[in-house]
């Protein structure tokens, strides 16, 4: 019983070693280290901030269909959801499914309203969909939130 105890204790420290291993290598940008030590632990542990750290590995490696499911997965867990949307709509983005991306902008943005990269990166999907006006309400209400955070070039040249 002991031995079996220890065994078992043995194990959960070596995935959460793998969890803070693969943070450690995500954060190091090596992304197929982290994409293999997440799934490591995977195996026998499903723990939600790695479905999203995950996501951003697969993301970094230009995997956008597998990060996309992993950012669904991490949607269950109490990780942030707008950071999860923003993602999730980038890479759908990447994917050239421009539909899915402004969606999931749309529920970034409901998260948090006030977030002027998600109105930035929500601004230029619409306008990559032809929705220019629409685009050009967002550049300005992140404009509005932050004047340093567009360049107001980029609203001169597009919205005029």
């Amino acid at each position: 019983m002991k031995t079996l105890f220890i065994l078992s204790l043995l194990l959960n420290t070596e995935l959460f070693h793998n969890s803070k291993k693969g943070i450690k290598f995500y954060k190091k940008g090596d992304y197929e280290t982290a994409i293999n030590l997440f799934l490591e632990e995977m195996k026998n542990k499903k723990k939600f901030k790695n479905y999203f750290y995950l996501g951003q590995s697969y993301s970094m490696v230009n995997d956008n269909q597998n990060a996309i499911k992993m950012y669904e997965k991490a949607l269950s867990g109490k990780f942030s959801k707008s950071i999860i949307y923003f993602e999730m709509g980038l890479s759908y983005f990447l994917l050239e499914k421009s539909e899915e991306a402004l969606q999931n902008l749309n529920l970034a943005l409901k998260y948090d309203p006030n977030n002027v990269n998600y109105l930035i990166n929500r601004g230029s999907i619409k306008y990559d969909l032809g929705l220019i006006n629409s685009a050009c309400m967002d550049w300005m209400n992140a404009k509005s939130i932050d004047v340093n955070s567009i360049d107001p070039e980029l609203i001169n040249i597009n919205c005029n």
